[in-house]
């Protein structure tokens, strides 16, 4: 199919009419994703990645959508092309209305796009909130270690200075199968601050935190305590 039929598919039957409305409307879909009409007969063999992820958002967009989910669409893509589909983007999002789930690995892309922050591990929210206040105050063990992996961060990781063989442990453990997770908190097998490194903290391998109650949503039985908060010394 030629980029243009692609796009075609999209649009909802009742707004489809005659030919050359579909084309019209294809037409329109294309600049509005900043391609030029004309790549409506082109080929997706003919077009770069970049083009062709926005060719993706105006298939989207074909359908009259009130919220996108826009799954890893930069991964694939080199950096120097991926600020300009993020701005994009952003752009679509302010001028549509739309709401967008943007899902991503890259801290860097969601810092840049989202609003709110919702953080995942092994199928299950750990922690969620306005995104400046998680990227900036991170309050579950996950989302301090997830924000501490990333070079060019200043957020504090929850490793211990003395890092002895409980914490070289946890560090050094692999994520549990997500089809049968852990019975307790999801996090305790690979937590530095969790039942593995700290006594006293059987409750994380034996009771699912719930998010309720803390700051932030954090689904972490500690998620108060000052050894989270950075407010003190981890140990």
């Amino acid at each position: 199919m030629s980029i243009g039929e692609s796009i075609a598919e999209g649009i909802p039957r009742a707004g489809r009419g005659e030919a050359a409305g579909r084309r019209a409307e294809v037409q329109r879909l294309l600049g509005l994703v900043g391609l030029d009409p004309e790549r409506a007969f082109s080929y997706p063999g003919q077009m770069s990645g970049g083009q062709l992820q926005r060719v993706a958002l105006a298939r989207a967009l074909a359908g009259q959508p009130k919220v996108i989910i826009a799954d890893e669409i930069t991964s694939a893509l080199d950096v120097s092309v991926q600020g300009t589909v993020l701005n994009l983007v952003r752009d679509l999002q302010r001028d549509l209305n739309l709401s967008m789930l943007f899902i991503s690995h890259n801290l860097a892309v969601v810092r840049y796009v989202a609003d709110a922050i919702a953080v995942m591990y092994l199928g299950r929210i750990v922690e969620q909130g306005p995104a400046e206040q998680i990227l900036s105050d991170p309050q579950h063990p996950y989302t301090k270690d997830l924000l501490a992996a990333v070079p060019s961060q200043s957020s504090p990781s929850l490793t211990p200075a003395d890092t002895g063989p409980a914490v070289q442990a946890v560090n050094d453990a692999e994520p549990a199968d997500p089809h049968h997770p852990p019975s307790g908190c999801r996090y305790h097998l690979r937590c530095p601050i969790g039942p593995l490194v700290l006594p006293g903290r059987d409750v994380c391998r034996e009771v699912d935190p719930e998010p309720e109650g803390h700051r932030q949503a954090a689904a972490c039985h500690f998620a108060d305590d000052l050894l989270i908060s950075g407010k003190a010394g981890i140990l």
